[in-house]
């Protein structure tokens, strides 16, 4: 591509319809006199999708390299952006922007000349109430509703109770204006309409209260769309002349540019108000609908086929997103755009801070019928790289696009490609490609949703294990204060006969030592000593029983690993090392299980279910000091094993009961329980065991648990 060629920049959030497809029309009519190409920066991405402006404004600088001069259209771009776009000191035009003391050109519809004529229209037909509709948060708008009352004002006929403002410029609400109107009384002859949208509503409602336009009201709208001209009656509306919009702003940026000067002016284009049969007027000569009907029919049938084609060639695309990752979506990019002859994707380099490079994914030449997948760095200042077309030459109705691709949750990067501005989809607003980037702006958030979703999935899973972990340590906390209290005793006892025999020694040599020890004494310090030697050994042996078998349930607790144990043994163990919290509580707990009971399993996983049912019991079954019994009952019944728990305290309520098993239900919050205990015994039941959980209880009477474990998988 011969750089020698100026590229004039036109920002703009809409390609389509009757005003931007216009606007777009008249600039590249301008652009190819003057052998110049036009490269259109589409922000309908940033504007659907990026609400916070810094966030579009990481892409400020795309193609700012490139470009000669701008020219930006109203609502294309941020005040931030445009603020940022001034201060580099390039030409800029804005088209249809408030004038807010911008140091550049500024081309305006002169909305106030346009409104004086409508009303001095009307009141040269003989109208004296003249009620405005529009809306107050569109700068066009209120600039007409100036003109309108001003230029009442003049004449002595200004009335403010008459003045209608919708929240927006629809047809729907100009026709509940009207109905509203009509049902109260209306009390003026005719009403000037700030858009036509709000005119077509406004007289479909009149029409329904069988008030007719022009004979009992007379009609003025703004901006003299195709459909006033076919409209019944047809609407008379001040033309904007966009397309002769569009070719003066294109002659503007070419002044500037050639002069090499800046300049702050704001020029205001006038428009003229189009006759029809809606304000009064008897017009001689009619224009011929049939005309005019055939005319929009044809476009519009144009306009279908080609979306037609559009839909043939992406039928399966939407659906496609639907069903891919983020990665795979992004790789779909080139498919979004039919028919360009050139198209280039740029990834967003997200590993640098600055993100202020883009990482070239594709380059598609349909004239060469090449395509690479090479990864290259380029900066958004030269963003397209036009190295890459160095003998490229533009047709007459060839625009080189540039796109942001954002969704609401990322910036994904920029795509540009070379394909002509089509006059059906120019003038009517409704574009395939506003549809696709929807649904790939919607798809590659659901990837993103995913891949979070998956996430936040895994986080929780590793918080589920460490919770369970966690009630693990809990077990075992019990344990090792079980483990002090119940060896305590024996070793206290061990404790004793040493310091009684060292004392006895110490009284042998002592009588030794002074040549006084008889007989009689030497075999009453053996005795002694013996005695106290089967003390020592009887209580040391005690607490290597119990280090043992508390080993055994700490081992059992932390690794999964499945052996055959007595089950009554290995109960009682179990409730041994809680003892110290039992016999605080003074509860006792009653064990009923067959001698010979023998099962393979995981034992921790039944020290687990028995710990917590009765830390349950002790924490929420009993008051402080208030004595207490747990019964725990072992027995075969057919395929089955049923496990009975019973406390005898002081049971749950309904409400309570209902909530037991979910997760962090707890009805003392603040304690040291996590209300996971009973959902992890429910967890290793069903999960472990392939069993069954139930639960009965009754205020003031005590909690039974029922526990049902096929044979099959414990033996």
């Amino acid at each position: 591509m011969n750089r020698k060629r100026l590229n004039i920049g036109v920002i703009t959030k809409y390609v389509e319809n009757f005003y931007f497809g216009s606007l777009l029309k008249g600039i590249q009519s301008i652009v190819k006199q003057k052998d110049a190409r036009m490269v259109v920066f589409n922000t309908y991405m940033l504007d659907r999708f990026r609400s916070n402006e810094k966030e579009g404004g990481a892409y400020f600088p795309i193609s700012f390299n490139h470009i000669d001069g701008w020219i930006i259209l109203t609502e294309g771009i941020s005040e931030e952006y445009k603020v940022k776009l001034l201060g580099k000191g390039k030409p800029v035009v804005l088209v249809g922007h408030r004038p807010n003391n911008y140091n550049c050109s500024v081309l305006l519809e002169d909305n106030f000349w346009g409104a004086k004529q409508v009303v001095e229209h009307l009141i040269s037909h003989g109208h004296k109430r003249i009620a405005y509709l529009g809306c107050s948060n569109v700068y066009d708008i209120t600039e007409r509703f100036e003109g309108y009352k001003k230029t009442l004002e003049g004449y002595g006929l200004y009335d403010e109770s008459i003045v209608f403002n919708t929240k927006e410029p629809m047809p729907n609400l100009g026709r509940e204006v009207a109905l509203s109107l009509a049902e109260k009384g209306i009390d003026f002859t005719a009403i000037f309409s700030a858009n036509d949208y709000l005119a077509f509503g406004f007289i479909d409602g009149l029409r329904e209260m069988n008030i007719n336009v022009p004979e009992d009201i007379a009609v003025v709208g703004y901006d003299n769309t195709d459909k006033s001209k076919i409209s019944k009656p047809a609407l008379s509306s001040v033309n904007q002349d966009t397309y002769g919009k569009g070719i003066e702003a294109a002659k503007i940026i070419f002044r500037i540019i050639e002069s090499k000067v800046l300049r702050s002016e704001t020029i205001l284009f006038k428009s003229d108000l189009v006759l029809r049969e809606s304000c009064g007027c008897k017009l001689e000569q009619k224009t011929d609908e049939n005309d005019i009907i055939q005319n929009i029919i044809g476009l519009k049938r144009s306009m279908i086929e080609r979306l037609e084609d559009v839909l043939y060639k992406n039928s399966d695309l939407g659906t496609m997103f639907f069903s891919m990752n983020v990665n795979d979506i992004i790789k779909l990019i080139p498919e979004i755009v039919d028919e360009y002859t050139w198209f280039c994707f740029g990834l967003l380099d997200n590993d640098n801070e600055a993100a202020d490079n883009l990482i070239i994914q594709t380059v598609v030449d349909n004239i060469k019928k090449s395509r690479s997948d090479n990864e290259f760095m380029c900066s958004l200042e030269n963003f397209p790289p036009l190295e890459l077309l160095t003998d490229y030459e533009l047709d007459y109705d060839d625009v080189l696009w540039i796109v942001p691709v954002s969704t609401e949750k990322k910036n994904i990067g920029v795509m540009a490609y070379i394909s002509k501005i089509y006059e059906e989809t120019s003038f009517f607003a409704y574009d395939m490609h506003m549809v696709l980037f929807n649904l790939f702006g919607i798809s590659v958030d659901r990837g993103l949703a995913m891949d979070k979703l998956k996430e936040t999935l895994a986080s929780l899973k590793k918080t589920q294990e460490q919770l369970i972990e966690s009630e693990k340590l809990v077990s075992l906390g019990s344990l090792v204060a079980g483990v002090a209290h119940e060896i305590n005793n024996p070793i206290g006892v061990s404790v004793t006969a040493t310091t009684y025999m060292e004392s006895n020694t110490a009284q042998l040599k002592e009588l030794f030592e002074t040549n006084k020890l008889t007989k009689s004494d030497l075999t009453r310090f053996l005795n002694k000593n013996n005695e106290s030697v089967k003390i020592l050994l009887m209580n040391l042996q005690r607490a290597s029983d119990l280090i043992r078998s508390f080993k055994q349930i700490a081992v059992d607790n932390t690794i999964d690993e499945k052996r055959i144990f007595k089950v009554k043994d290995y109960v009682n163990d179990v409730i041994l090392s809680l003892n110290p919290k039992l016999r605080k509580k003074r509860i006792k707990v009653n064990l009923e299980c067959p001698e010979d009971l023998e099962l393979h399993c995981n034992p921790g996983e039944l020290s687990q279910i028995l710990t917590n049912l009765i830390l349950n019991s002790i924490i929420h079954g009993y008051d402080e000091e208030e004595h207490g019994e747990i019964s725990i009952l072992f027995k075969k019944h057919g395929t089955e094993l049923i496990i009975e728990y019973n406390d005898f305290g002081k049971g749950m309520k309904k409400d309570v009961l209902e909530k037991i098993f979910e997760p962090f239900f707890t009805t003392q919050s603040g304690s040291d329980g996590s209300g996971l205990g009973l959902i992890i015994i429910s967890n290793i039941i069903k999960q472990k065991f392939g069993g069954t959980i139930k639960c009965d209880s009754e205020y003031k009477k005590g909690t039974k648990f029922i526990i049902s474990i096929p044979l099959s998988s414990v033996l």
